[in-house]
C-alpha cells in the first residue's frame, strides 16, 4: 500500500517542479544572459550627450564647426560601440569622425582605438534636400587630424584645399541628416 501512495506522491512533485524549473530556466536565461547583454548598453545614447568632454577629437571637432553632432552606434552582442561626430560646415563639406569607445555608464567612457576621419566635399544636393553627390573625399587620422585642429581648421595644412563656393540647399542637406543633439 505505501508503494502507491508514493507514486502518486513522486508525479505531484515532479509536476510541480516543471512548473517552478520553466519559469525560473527563463528568468535566469533572460536577466542572467540577454538582460545582462542589454543592461550593458544602457546609457549609450546618454553617454553621446554627457561623454563629449572624455572623448577628445569628437570635443575639438565640437569646438572648431557650429554644426557638429554626436551620435552612437551600436552593432551588436559583443562588438564595439563607435562614436560618431559629424560637422557640416562652409556650406559645402561634411566631415565625419569615428572611433570605437568603449562605455562604463552613462557619464563614463573611454575611446579604444584611434579616430578615423572623412571629409566628403557636395557636389550638388538631391532628393529635396534628403540627398547628395559628393566630388571629392578625404580620408584621414589622427596625426592629420591634429595639424588641422591646431591651425583651427586650415585643410590645407594636410594638402587638401578647400572650395569656398556654397553648393544651393546645402543646410536642407544638413537638416535632413541625423538630428542635433
Amino acid at each position: 500500500m505505501k508503494a502507491s501512495r508514493s507514486i502518486p506522491r513522486f508525479f505531484a512533485y515532479l509536476a510541480l517542479a516543471i512548473i517552478l524549473v520553466i519559469p525560473v530556466s527563463w528568468f535566469v536565461l533572460y536577466f542572467g544572459y540577454v538582460g545582462y547583454e542589454n543592461w550593458k548598453n544602457w546609457g549609450h545614447q546618454d553617454f553621446a550627450r554627457h561623454g563629449l568632454s572624455q572623448i577628445q577629437p569628437a570635443a575639438e571637432m565640437d569646438e572648431l564647426f557650429d554644426d557638429c553632432r554626436h551620435y552612437i552606434v551600436y552593432t551588436g552582442r559583443s562588438s564595439v560601440s563607435t562614436w560618431n561626430a559629424t560637422a557640416f560646415f562652409g556650406e559645402r563639406y561634411v566631415l565625419t569622425m569615428q572611433v570605437p569607445i568603449e562605455i562604463s555608464s552613462s557619464t563614463r567612457g573611454h575611446t579604444t582605438g584611434d579616430p578615423k576621419f572623412y571629409l566628403n566635399e557636395v557636389r550638388v544636393i538631391t532628393d529635396g534636400g534628403r540627398g547628395a553627390s559628393f566630388s571629392r573625399d578625404f580620408k584621414f587620422g589622427s596625426a592629420e587630424w591634429q595639424r588641422i585642429y591646431e591651425s583651427n581648421g586650415d585643410f590645407e595644412t594636410v594638402g587638401f584645399a578647400l572650395n569656398p563656393a556654397p553648393v544651393p540647399n546645402f543646410q536642407d542637406y544638413a537638416d535632413a541628416s541625423r538630428p542635433s543633439n
